[in-house]
């Protein structure tokens, strides 16, 4: 029950990535908030694009941490 639930899963899931152009909305906590949240709603597209550009500027703060020193 559980492996066919899962496939289920990954079935939307796939289904769900193969249209970039779709709206996905997400809600965010707002910071110095417990309750208060904002609802956002992007491209799958743009989405990728902002998750991959949050990543590189991780990777960069992490790489530049100790050379500043």
């Amino acid at each position: 029950m559980v492996l066919a639930t899962a496939a289920v899963a990954r079935d939307r899931k796939a289904a769900a990535n193969t249209d970039p152009d779709k709206v996905v909305c997400r809600s965010e906590q707002n910071t110095g908030s417990r309750l208060a949240r904002t609802k956002r709603c992007m491209s799958a597209r743009e989405w990728d694009a902002e998750k991959a550009a949050n990543k590189q500027d991780i990777e960069r703060i992490q790489a530049n941490r100790y050379k500043n020193n």
